[in-house]
């Protein structure tokens, strides 16, 4: 009796070990194959405004009688561009492929000549950083009559709740909120599902940013989760 105990714990140990030699190359493995899914998502980041003023005008959207300026207001230019950068730098160690319109805040790129660049990358999404006077944090996507890429309001309004959701579990921003819109112009000439993350004065550190940061990427991630 006693000998048969010990083969059954010999041979439980044996389980044991082999479990925890091969669970790691299981978890890399799982790891791999999840980076390479996601290498086929193409991911556009817009970091808003510019160091030049840009006082020139284009239609709101296409065919659009309205017009509005071609560049968004320079403010905050600067933060966008390092923000835009730190979640570029995340998404691609999550396997994603990243695109900034910008990588510089010296440039004069439209706001309709940013979301051509999603348009013409085959981007799944387009989500803009924006800096806003006010406090809080907005989430803004179009709403569901656009009348220049209505067909993009789900999925638009998904990516937009989804990074919501994840900022608000990865920060203390307050007063944040999802705002329906079809005043934004990169949002009405991008035909892919686009998200702009309106940023408040009040979250300009760079502890609270890089929080912010981590819960917008966490957010995109959720949305194609959830595709």
């Amino acid at each position: 009796m006693k000998n048969n105990m010990v083969h059954k714990l010999r041979k439980s140990i044996v389980v044991i070990l082999l479990f925890a030699i091969i669970a790691p190359s299981l978890t890399a493995e799982a790891k791999q194959s999840l980076k390479n899914d996601n290498a086929s998502k193409v991911i556009v980041i817009d970091p808003c405004g510019q160091e030049t003023k840009n006082n020139k005008k284009e239609p709101v959207g296409p065919g659009a009688f309205k017009s509005t300026p071609e560049v968004s207001d320079e403010f905050d230019c600067d933060t966008n561009l390092q923000i835009a950068e730190k979640l570029g730098v995340i998404l691609a160690e999550q396997g994603y492929t990243v695109i900034l319109t910008r990588d510089t805040n010296d440039v004069d790129i439209s706001n309709s000549g940013r979301a051509m660049i999603a348009n013409t990358s085959n981007a799944d999404i387009l989500v803009a950083i924006s800096g806003k006077e006010k406090a809080g944090l907005n989430i803004v996507c179009q709403t569901s009559d656009n009348p220049y890429n209505y067909g993009n309001y789900e999925n638009s309004r998904l990516l937009s709740d989804a990074i919501l959701g994840s900022v608000n579990q990865n920060t203390k921003i307050e007063k944040s909120k999802v705002v329906e819109s079809d005043e934004e112009s990169i949002i009405n000439w991008c035909a892919v599902p686009t998200a702009k993350v309106q940023i408040g004065s009040d979250n300009g550190n760079a502890d609270t940013n890089q929080d912010l940061v981590k819960g917008i990427a966490n957010g995109i991630d959720s949305y194609f989760s959830q595709k």
